[in-house]
């Protein structure tokens, strides 16, 4: 894999010392090398974040648009590079995920047809749903892929257990996540967003983003021509209620009228993330 910086890096005095928005595309060494079963070797999880990662690149394009509708209210110049280096980093973002995905049609699985289903999703909350309503998805979201990023730099033990092409992949989209996880945040409480179109925002979220995570997760499932087995079942339980219980106090700090993302200091797993990516560089 490589991983290629790209534009203008991004900061804010609000950030962690030594922590930027960098957009940076990322290119896999072989796809066709990653196994079907990149996850412990277990189809539930394995297409758990296969529908996590389907559900990305059309989730992107909607985050980016929430945040477009607000950006003629930014006028400082700090404020307008961190919307851009967030539309950047996004927008590779979904094109990586979009590259990954088609790869995975090699396995007999309708990927295109999930593929339709998740834009679909995304088109109706875009119809359906007041802009501020839609930017307040896009700060739950980002809280939730932070907190997925979080526990994924912070787990060694998942070296172990992903295929490597893959877990340098979910580094990388984690990273990017982390460093502008406050954007669309600061954006949304500066345009207004108080607490409760939060709150509600999360129901949003719950109805547009969990029941199609879900929907997608079974159709995966049953369209591989390999069953689970109660095993996989009862290993990927295990392999959940771990990482819930790691995730469940970052999850909940949300839900605090206060809350701020960088209360959840993120800064030393990123500057080891950077650190560790000068050091294949320089090798």
């Amino acid at each position: 894999m490589s991983v290629t910086e790209v534009d203008q890096s991004a900061r804010s005095d609000s950030f962690p010392e030594g922590i930027a928005m960098q957009p940076r595309e990322y290119s896999f060494e072989d796809l066709d090398a990653i196994p079907k079963y990149w996850n412990l070797d277990n189809p539930v999880l394995t297409h758990f974040e296969n529908a996590f990662s389907i559900m990305i690149p059309p989730g992107e394009r909607f985050f980016i648009d929430s945040v477009r509708a607000y950006e003629d209210r930014v006028t400082d110049d700090e404020g307008r590079a961190l919307i851009e280096a967030f539309v950047r980093q996004e927008g590779l973002h979904g094109e990586a995920h979009d590259r990954f995905n088609a790869s995975y049609e090699r396995y007999g699985i309708d990927i295109a047809r999930q593929e339709a289903y998740a834009a679909k999703v995304f088109r109706r909350a875009r119809r359906w749903l007041p802009a501020k309503i839609q930017l307040g998805i896009t700060v739950f979201s980002e809280h939730l892929t932070a907190v997925g990023a979080h526990t994924l730099l912070d787990a060694p033990e998942v070296e172990d257990e992903i295929d490597p092409q893959m877990l340098s992949f979910w580094r990388w989209h984690a990273a990017e996540e982390l460093e502008h996880k406050s954007v669309a945040f600061d954006l949304f409480h500066r345009v207004g967003g108080g607490y409760a179109t939060r709150m509600l925002s999360v129901l949003a979220a719950a109805l547009f983003l969990a029941v199609p995570m879900v929907r997608i997760t079974r159709a995966l499932l049953r369209e591989d021509p390999h069953q689970a087995t109660a095993a996989d079942r009862k290993q990927a339980l295990a392999v959940q209620r771990r990482m819930g219980r790691r995730q469940l106090p970052l999850f909940l700090a949300y839900f605090k009228p206060g809350f701020h993302p960088w209360q959840i200091d993120d800064s030393g797993m990123l500057r080891e993330w950077y650190r560790q990516g000068s050091l294949a560089q320089a090798s």
